[in-house]
């Protein structure tokens, strides 16, 4: 659990290299909100106050919870007991109810009052300020209302609470709404939803579900997840895009930086108020900004930052108001929406607005993760790989400020469940969310020696096969490049076009590789098939070559080297006006991976004017 734990402090700069939840005292701040203080058991009356169930409608919370007979649930910070007994009653006498709080002051008022009632099914927790104390996977539900903004200690805390959860367990933050103004709690004890996003995120959960129909609190619950590099920004750019649904701009304001760019021109940047406000306004009466079934996709940006792009399910017909923001993180370690705009492109360190990816073929011998980083380092912008080990790859790329940009698998059509059909299914979930997309070679095993039309019906498997992928595809939102090879079944990129326009899914494409293409045509005229192929072109590999070469030492060298013309190929794309990743071919290239790629690159950008 210790890389959990480390989530959380990486998301705050250590003071003179102290972890400040390793001190008594704990923290004053955290992601740029300062921590309040708890409230003293004397003040226990007030927790019981005739007007509370007007100003919070426990028994709605309590109804919405959902707690069953039998359940195992944690009243966090439970005082005298407001909720603790009826979740005791709701959990009947199977279940039973962890009662949590630092006071054993609180905890002797709640027994007086539970031995009243009768109820044997609490257990009575004295917790320190940085371990509520719960065994491992004891609770189903956790349950924090108004006291997670008092934690000086929230990292730590998280971390247990993720140890004590049962799988499927919920954290559940009830918390004064700060975006509100109107609810007469003071400032430091209120809470945006933006900000309990952020922290829970940093914290290694994600929102589960949440209701907003209390009188004066959010409600929301997370789920523990997998920690990965862009976590964080995801959850944020779920919680905005969800923010801005609400039409209000209180609530939109929290997600945003200081200042905010909401141009389609750089440069341009307005204070987070004057945006939310302007938000709200343009959108009131438009309908929401974006689609029920929006898609989101995470990517590298530039200097650090992350785009996130919304994408509306296919054939949906639904435009998407500005389907690109822009989430940074400042030096406190708090990410927020810099920029909100149309879909834009930037110019990449390496000089190209292209992605140029480097193809696992060249990447070394080492391990998945050192060939990942090692593209990066070398200024790729990330690295196009097999269908193995997605989820190691992409993180490892995340990491280090790239991306995942593509899968490789061959299928044979005789056979796609022989051939891996099941994983390549596997790569497409592992690949949602990201800007990947699986390179698809078809062979085929198929007797050539059968009386009957072989090739038709060969076709039609391979139809059928597709079929298949499209709905993978419109599931996941993970395009399908169809990746000719010379030898292959589907041997030419014509081959491909031919095949992804009668599959006609907007997510099936084709990928032009030079190296194939010189293999299999008779001088060197790409212009033709790139102008067909037009928005099905999702993808291009290049490589240094000889044009009148034949062997594949020839036709795939270092970038650079041969006589293809690098600069005419991308003058031809400019054409096309083809956005998508570019691919470093160097399968069987001798040279050790470092000094080839570092050549490649050394080579693209002098294309580029760098």
């Amino acid at each position: 659990m210790i890389h959990l734990l480390c989530l959380g402090l990486l998301a705050l700069p250590l003071q003179e290299g102290v972890d400040p939840e390793s001190s008594p005292d704990g923290r004053d701040e955290y992601l740029g909100r300062r921590i309040a203080r708890t409230m003293h058991w004397a003040g226990a009356p007030w927790l019981l106050r005739e007007t509370r169930e007007d100003e919070e409608n426990g028994a709605a919370l309590r109804e919405w919870l959902a707690v069953a007979p039998g359940d195992a649930v944690c009243d966090l910070g439970c005082g005298n007991g407001y909720h603790t007994l009826p979740l005791a009653r709701a959990v009947g006498e199977e279940g039973r109810v962890f009662a949590v709080d630092l006071q054993p002051e609180m905890l002797m008022l709640l027994r007086e009052r539970a031995e009243e009632e009768d109820l044997g099914n609490l257990e009575y927790v004295e917790a320190t300020v940085d371990d509520p104390r719960l065994p491992e996977a004891s609770c189903d539900l956790v349950l924090l209302v108004d006291v997670y903004h008092e934690l000086s200690h929230p990292v730590r805390v998280l971390d247990h609470i993720r140890r004590a959860l049962r799988p499927g367990g919920e954290v559940v933050l009830v918390e004064f709404r700060s975006e509100d103004r109107a609810v007469p709690i003071k400032v430091r004890h209120k809470m945006s939803k933006a900000q309990v996003l952020r922290e829970m995120a940093a914290g290694g959960f994600e929102l589960s579900r949440e209701t907003d129909d209390l009188p004066w609190q959010h409600v929301m619950a997370f789920r523990a997840v997998e920690p990965a590099p862009r976590h964080e920004p995801r959850v944020l750019a779920r919680g905005f895009a969800a923010a801005l649904g609400r039409l209000d701009p209180r609530v939109v304001e929290p997600f945003l930086a200081a200042r905010v760019e909401v141009d389609p021109f750089p440069n341009k940047r307005r204070s987070a108020r004057d945006v939310a406000v302007s938000l709200a306004s343009t959108m009131r009466g438009s309908g929401p900004p974006f689609p029920e079934d929006v898609r989101l996709e995470l990517s590298s940006g530039p200097d650090g930052a992350v785009r996130a792009r919304f994408h509306p399910a296919p054939g949906s017909g639904e435009a998407v108001l500005r389907d690109e923001c822009l989430l940074e993180r400042d030096r406190r370690g708090v990410w927020s929406v810099s920029a909100w705009r149309p879909r834009s492109t930037f110019e990449r360190a390496h000089g190209s607005r292209r992605p140029f990816v480097a193809m696992h073929t060249g990447t070394g011998p080492g391990a998945a993760a050192e060939q990942a980083r090692l593209t990066v380092e070398l200024g790729f912008d990330g690295i196009a790989w097999g269908s193995d080990r997605i989820g190691e790859v992409r993180g490892a790329a995340e990491s280090a400020g790239g991306d995942l940009w593509s899968a490789y698998h061959v299928l044979d059509i005789a056979d796609p469940a022989g051939s891996g059909l099941e994983q390549v299914l596997e790569a497409m979930a592992g690949l949602s969310g990201g800007p990947g997309m699986i390179w698809l070679g078809l062979r085929s095993s198929f007797p050539r020696d059968l009386e009957w039309p072989l090739p038709r019906e060969e076709r039609g498997h391979a139809m059928a096969l597709l079929a298949e992928l499209s709905a993978a595809a419109d599931r996941t939102g993970v395009e399908v490049a169809l990746y000719p090879h010379a030898g292959f079944w589907m041997e030419t990129v014509e081959d491909a076009l031919s095949l992804a326009e009668e599959a006609g899914s907007e997510r099936v494409g084709v990928c032009f590789n030079l190296c194939h293409y010189l293999k299999n045509h008779e001088g060197y005229d790409p212009a033709p098939v790139l102008r067909a192929a037009g928005r099905r072109l999702l993808a291009v590999t290049v490589n240094g070559a000889d044009l009148e070469g034949d062997a594949w030492r020839t036709l795939i060298q270092p970038l650079g080297a041969g006589d293809h013309d690098l600069a005419g190929l991308l003058e031809l794309l400019d054409e096309v006006d083809f956005q998508g990743p570019v691919g470093l071919q160097a399968y069987g290239i001798a040279l050790p991976a470092p000094v080839h790629l570092r050549a490649s690159m050394v080579a693209w950008r002098a294309a580029h004017g760098r």
